[in-house]
């Protein structure tokens, strides 16, 4: 490539814009190489997190550390969803051949995980599916009583800790929500609301590895829950698998209570907008029936303990889930580019992504405190997108 920039061709799309730049002025600063438009992630430019110490304020993070962290996280995913973790963990979960997503939030993580499956791995990607299985509405459905913010009560009835899958009670799940469960994995649906007929109907999913991905986690509840009620509605399964997209670390305080630093970026409790799908809503399905009445919506019916409620994107405020997809695919297209410095994986190929960086002027050269880094290490880079201000929208 010649040594005149592309500036001299066209404007640039921002200050930052690495289109800029030579390929040889890229080579010699390969920092500038590793830059995203603010402005083409409104939603994504907002991901914050505490810091270390408890009591430590929120504070937004730079845009291209944000992107490089969600492209990570969603190799990672990606990887282990494959079958192709580079096998870290001792349980070593096997490829899925079915995926459950748990909505809301990780509805986002099936688009992410979509968008880069190809980027990632020449496997195919696996079928997947939605249930609404929150931590929260199946501690009350089965008689322990928490609060809002995900506490029990102690024995003593004064003091009380976050609650765990050890305060779950399964003795209180019904033969009747497990076969509502089961129905929805039933090919054809079903023509009875009768529990022990369902449970003695065939799945599709016999003999097939399920992995469950919830979107984050401090206390495992959510996924030990989804995981316990698919391992009794689908026993017949090869195995029921868990794994959490967002890994965000943690705060504790000096008294042992502990927060999440941060979670994606869509995560809100408080909404149910910009997910692409509502809250648990039986009456919706119920009426759907009605509507349209055959084996399938009749399933979905009866099912919809752990379904949510359809919504129009189009008319959702704020386009916030469109806004999000859209956003997503840009990811992918400046992936594709080379502008996103990846994280290092914890289960994606290390060999792979060393590669794919060494192949953008990226070097792995040891750290040695005595001397400077050279600014195409990738240790310099990451800390010039670390140092970078936070996105102004």
């Amino acid at each position: 490539m010649s040594e005149i920039t592309k500036a001299s061709q066209e404007l640039p799309r921002f200050a930052d814009d690495p289109n800029q730049y030579s390929e040889a002025e890229l080579l010699l600063d390969p920092a500038k190489r590793f830059h995203v438009n603010p402005k083409d992630f409104p939603i994504f430019s907002k991901q914050a997190e505490l810091g270390p110490n408890w009591g430590n304020a929120a504070e937004t993070l730079p845009i291209d550390e944000t992107v490089g962290r969600y492209v990570q996280s969603t190799a990672d995913c990606i990887a282990v969803l494959a079958g192709e973790d580079k096998g870290i963990r001792p349980e070593g979960i096997p490829a899925a051949d079915h995926i459950i997503y748990l909505d809301k939030s990780a509805r986002p993580v099936c688009w992410l995980n979509n968008v880069f499956w190809d980027a990632f791995t020449e496997k195919p990607r696996p079928p997947h599916s939605f249930l609404a299985i929150d931590r929260y509405d199946w501690f009350m459905r089965t008689g322990t009583d928490i609060d809002k913010s995900k506490y029990v009560k102690d024995k003593d009835g004064i003091t009380s800790h976050l609650a765990t899958f050890r305060d779950f009670r399964t003795e209180n799940v019904s033969n009747e929500d497990i076969a509502r469960i089961r129905a929805l994995f039933i090919p054809d649906g079903i023509e009875e609301e009768d529990a022990e007929k369902i449970i003695a109907t065939p799945t599709n999913l016999e003999g097939k590895n399920i992995t469950i991905i919830d979107e984050v986690s401090l206390s495992g509840s959510t996924l030990e829950i989804a995981k316990y009620l698919i391992s009794r509605a689908i026993p017949e399964a090869a195995s029921v698998n868990g794994y959490t997209y967002w890994k965000p670390g943690t705060q504790t305080s000096k008294d042992g209570d502990s927060q999440m630093r941060g979670a994606p970026v869509w995560y809100d409790e408080l909404s149910n907008l910009g997910r692409g799908i509502g809250d648990v809503d039986e009456s919706f399905y119920a009426d759907r029936y009605k509507r349209i009445p055959n084996p399938k919506t009749r399933a979905q019916k009866y099912g919809s303990i752990v379904l949510g409620k359809f919504i129009n994107l189009s008319k959702e405020p704020g386009n916030k889930s469109r806004q999000l997809m859209k956003e997503i695919i840009t990811m992918r297209k400046e992936w594709d580019a080379g502008h996103i410095l990846m994280s290092s994986p914890s289960h994606y190929d290390d060999e792979k992504w060393a590669e794919h960086l060494e192949g953008q002027g990226v070097q792995f050269a040891p750290v040695n405190p005595n001397k400077r880094l050279p600014k195409n290490s990738y240790q310099a880079i990451r800390r010039d997108i670390h140092s970078r201000p936070p996105a102004e929208i």
